[in-house]
């Protein structure tokens, strides 16, 4: 077996409890000939691991956002697009949106890495 048959055989991926569903866009005309974009679905609720990189209030631009950087750790074999959104539902059933995200890495033998930005106002409400 060779090395790289070892790496994919690992159980990295038994590890991720999170689920990411990723979508891209494509170009769509209209009957008038005009044309738009519209999302499409690249990959549904796919195993993942997210990883928070700098979480820190003293870093907030203001109050009221959560603005934040984060690494999705997925398979390789996905063609994640540059600009790509992003929806995580975690192992406690939340969701979570991303955008802003980079191009997936696929230098690893198993997984690719995608930078992604979460950069939303609060929604949540404080009791």
């Amino acid at each position: 077996m060779g090395l790289e048959a070892v790496f994919r055989s690992m159980p990295l991926s038994k590890l991720w409890f999170d689920k990411a569903t990723i979508y891209g866009v494509q170009e769509v005309t209209d009957e008038d000939g005009f044309t738009d974009t519209q999302d499409v679905v690249v990959v549904a609720d796919e195993p993942c691991k997210v990883v928070l990189k700098g979480l820190k209030a003293s870093e907030q631009s203001f109050f009221g956002t959560d603005n934040y950087d984060a690494k999705l750790l997925i398979r390789v074999g996905i063609n994640i697009p540059a600009g790509a959104k992003i929806t995580i539902r975690d192992a406690n059933g939340r969701t979570t949106q991303y955008k802003r995200a980079s191009k997936g890495y696929s230098g690893y033998l198993s997984h690719q890495e995608v930078a992604m930005v979460r950069d939303e106002k609060a929604k949540e409400i404080v009791k």
